[in-house]
């Protein structure tokens, strides 16, 4: 999980466009520009663009050894995710903020996208999906080991992830799965 301390790199993700790209990328692995294009519904030079934008910053690379020919690109995300630093000046509130705004309406647009379509997965992943609601009564530092806790159940589910995806040796029946949680205070 790469920490994340640069305003420039939140600003270029705050681009929803590019926010979705990163995540197909994270979710899929390795790819073609032209396979990207048809999962995104665009244009292969307006994803090239994109990719272009987010290269410098090193959230995605290249793997030339995947091409069979000059004219055919593979890329892949470069980290395994990435933990956004409290950055304090203005501008980079700034961005964390719009960046977190973008995060969110992903995350639901996901969520919403799943309850729409769930019944067509096979039955067997319809039954093992899950969601939950808790309602908690904490201290601020409870709700950082809170968040250490969850982070450490979810570590090695993360590097057999990663290694399934880098080795493109996992069982048949693997699929993406989507997680996300959000714990906050809320008014009494």
């Amino acid at each position: 999980m790469r920490q994340i301390d640069d305003v420039d790199v939140l600003k270029v993700m705050t681009n929803r466009f590019r926010m979705k790209l990163f995540s197909l990328l994270f979710r899929i692995g390795p790819v073609t520009v032209s396979e990207l294009a048809r999962r995104m519904d665009a244009d292969p030079g307006q994803v090239s663009y994109h990719l272009r934008q987010m290269e410098p910053y090193g959230l995605i690379e290249d793997v030339p050894e995947l091409a069979r020919d000059s004219r055919e690109r593979w890329v892949r995300a470069s980290m395994g995710g990435f933990v956004v630093m409290d950055l304090k000046t203005p501008e980079a509130r700034a961005a964390v903020r719009a960046w977190n705004s973008q995060w969110v309406i992903d995350q639901f647009e996901r969520l919403r996208d799943f309850e729409r379509t769930h019944m067509t997965l096979p039955e067997e992943w319809q039954d093992a999906s899950f969601g939950g609601a808790h309602h908690l009564r904490l201290t601020s530092d409870e709700l950082w080991q809170l968040a250490e806790q969850l982070n450490a159940v979810l570590q090695p589910w993360r590097e057999r992830t990663k290694s399934r995806v880098e080795s493109s040796e996992a069982p048949p029946d693997t699929r993406p799965v989507f997680i996300f949680y959000h714990a906050f205070p809320e008014e009494p």
